[in-house]
């Protein structure tokens, strides 16, 4: 079995004033409209949006994109809306991508504080 492994670490704060400037528009561009919901239904969203561009980037660490490939963040989903276990559901140009390397799973692990959050995806092919 070969393993691709990708980490992330966000300053809560970064996402806070993207969010602050820009509005809607920022989470439009970066999060499906599973996960705004998700988020914008706990007190403090912040720590959740964080968890999720976390999440992305470090899937984007783990596939290794060629030069030049840029993939859209909402393609790279978080799932799962319970305490626990999450999963990331791929489509488009990510999913098509994660299929021509040869992976068939992702495992992620995602925590957050009031300042940090952070994510590791595993990517395997049997």
């Amino acid at each position: 079995m070969n393993i691709s492994v990708g980490n992330d670490i966000v300053e809560n704060y970064r996402i806070k004033e993207a969010f602050e400037k820009f509005g809607d528009k920022f989470l439009q561009k970066v999060f499906t409209k599973e996960e705004i919901e998700y988020a914008l239904s706990k007190p403090n969203p912040i720590p959740f949006l964080s968890g999720r561009f976390a999440c992305k980037e470090a899937f984007i660490k783990a596939i290794c994109l060629e030069n030049g490939i840029v993939l859209d963040f909402k393609e790279i989903e978080l799932k799962g809306n319970f305490f626990g276990k999450k999963n990331i559901a791929l489509s488009g140009k990510s999913k098509e991508i994660f299929i021509e390397k040869g992976f068939d799973e992702i495992s992620v692990s995602i925590s957050h504080t009031d300042n940090f959050a952070t994510a590791v995806v595993i990517l395997f092919k049997k």
